[in-house]
């Protein structure tokens, strides 16, 4: 009788030696399939970028302090909400398309700057000077009274954190990532204010450093918990 009572102890023994062997062997894959995995982003000091088409016609362009008789400006208006945008200074990218002949257009690459601005019912007309135009040899100016269609990439000022919008999570908060001294990630939740945004990408007030942000989980997520980050 005691011989099997001894057998059975040895055997349960071995049996829950087995078990945690195998549970601490195992213990990353079933953490690695219960914890959520996040992908990341970084943010960071940065300006936001917003292209708008327009067409317009070439008009000489004459200043308050002088009136140069060669330069020339353009008007567009844009909506109320990208005012962050275009404001007097901001810099034109300008790709201009000028009609050479039927169906065939030249293509000059330039630079202006937005030198007045008014509000309208439809928005914010905006002139712009034409600064400089790209020629290539045997290319022309082009001149005023011309309609051009241009493609003008404006730029905000700087901000303190840009974020990819997708990170934002219902229009007011964002998870960041962290580590404790064993290297495991932790998120926790920030509120934050959306101060500007372009089509991917937003300006925000927080108070917390521009540590990675939670960008997609494959589960839900909350305050404090852990977390496995992919890539």
């Amino acid at each position: 009788m005691k011989s099997n009572i001894k057998s059975i102890i040895i055997k349960v023994t071995i049996a829950f030696v087995v078990v945690v062997v195998l549970l601490t062997y195992f213990s990353g894959t079933i953490e690695n399939y219960l914890l959520p995995h996040v992908s990341i982003t970084f943010g960071g000091e940065g300006t936001l970028k917003h292209d708008l088409k327009t067409v317009s016609v070439l008009e000489p362009y004459a200043s308050a302090e002088s009136y140069d008789s060669e330069a020339m400006c353009f008007r567009f208006t844009c909506s109320k909400e990208l005012e962050q945008f275009v404001r007097i200074g901001s810099t034109v990218d300008v790709m201009a398309s000028v009609e050479a002949a039927r169906d065939e257009y030249v293509y000059r690459s330039g630079v202006g700057v937005v030198v007045r601005t008014k509000e309208t019912e439809e928005g914010v007309e905006c002139t712009a000077e034409l600064k400089r135009m790209e020629l290539k040899d045997g290319e022309q100016m082009p001149a005023v009274g011309e309609t051009v269609v241009i493609d003008t990439v404006f730029e905000s000022a700087q901000y303190g954190h840009v974020v990819m919008k997708s990170a934002i999570q219902d229009g007011s908060y964002v998870y960041l990532v962290t580590k404790d001294k064993d290297d495991k990630r932790y998120i926790s939740k920030v509120p934050v204010t959306v101060v500007a945004e372009s089509d991917f990408y937003a300006a925000v007030e927080m108070d917390a450093e521009s540590l990675p942000f939670v960008l997609s989980s494959t589960k839900a997520i909350h305050d404090g918990q852990r977390v496995i980050v992919d890539g």
